[in-house]
């Protein structure tokens, strides 16, 4: 499992990731809540010392504040392109090539990122568009503990270096 011990940066969507893609929403179509998972906030507190973390959403408003609460760079894209070339500005920002890189995907505007990222990832229940797309699939579904089995993944990547 030597093709992550040199990952620097994990770069993921958040809704179809941290959450299952639903929400409420009122009769003026304002999103009132979603629910994210909470073991996934302890799994990337401890991935984050280790990888710089950053999400890549089309949510400017929801997902920005919890990622405002949470400590945790949000960058905003609304279209496919938007989130490639945003992609491309993170990964200048921090110095990283995309082999240095995880990118966990969720919707179809994550097909070109994923495509460009060597180790792109997504949940078990993304669409045949973005497994096809993708390095590998997770285990689970969204919104059930990406970053957690994410996690497990990299530190059995470790271990394995070590014996």
């Amino acid at each position: 499992m030597d093709e992550f011990k040199d990952i620097k940066l994990i770069v993921s969507e958040i809704d179809g990731v941290l959450t299952d893609g639903t929400y409420a929403e009122d009769e003026m179509g304002h999103v009132l809540y979603k629910r994210y998972n909470a073991k996934d906030f302890a799994a990337i507190n401890v991935l984050k010392r280790q990888h710089k973390i950053v999400f890549l959403s089309d949510d400017n408003n929801i997902n920005y504040n919890m990622c405002r609460r949470k400590n945790i760079p949000f960058y905003w894209a609304k279209t496919e392109q938007e989130k490639y070339d945003r992609l491309v500005e993170i990964m200048h920002r921090y110095d990283c090539l995309p082999d240095y890189v995880i990118y966990v995907g969720g919707k179809l505007t994550d097909v070109q990122c994923c495509q460009f990222i060597p180790h792109s990832l997504c949940p078990d229940d993304a669409g045949t568009y973005l497994k096809d797309t993708c390095w590998a699939t997770f285990k689970i579904k969204s919104g059930e503990g990406i970053f957690t089995e994410l996690l497990d993944l990299l530190n059995q990547s470790l271990l394995s270096e070590s014996e």
